[in-house]
């Protein structure tokens, strides 16, 4: 869930991975569902200019860990890397074999200078 801080503009996606022998990923506009080993894609799209986008992901304990903080580039930690590209307005989080660890939810802020829109799906 995204509070009303200043200027930030919030997406979330919820992400299970599972064990079963089951192949594929399904999805929807507000989950995904991906196989353990699995290769995920989550994408963040965002309509207003932005100074910084933060890549954040909440634990089903409830503590939220910041994964990245994005202006310009790529960044990569482990397994799991982001993109950003600021002249089509998104960003991308990728998981490379993923883990019933890395089910969680995950959650894309995006910091403006100017306005304040939030979004929580």
């Amino acid at each position: 869930k995204c509070y009303n801080n200043s200027n930030i503009l919030c997406l979330t996606m919820s992400l299970r991975i599972g064990v079963s022998g089951k192949n594929g990923v399904e999805h929807s506009p507000w989950s995904l569902t991906a196989q353990e080993g699995d290769f995920v894609v989550i994408n963040c799209s965002y309509s207003i200019g932005m100074t910084t986008l933060h890549w954040l992901q909440q634990n089903p304990g409830g503590g939220i860990v910041s994964l990245f903080i994005l202006s310009l580039e790529m960044k990569k930690k482990g397994r799991i890397r982001a993109t950003i590209n600021t002249k089509e307005l998104h960003s991308y989080l990728y998981i490379t074999a993923s883990q019933p660890r890395d089910s969680a939810v995950y959650l894309c802020a995006v910091e403006t200078q100017c306005s304040i829109v939030i979004r929580s799906l």
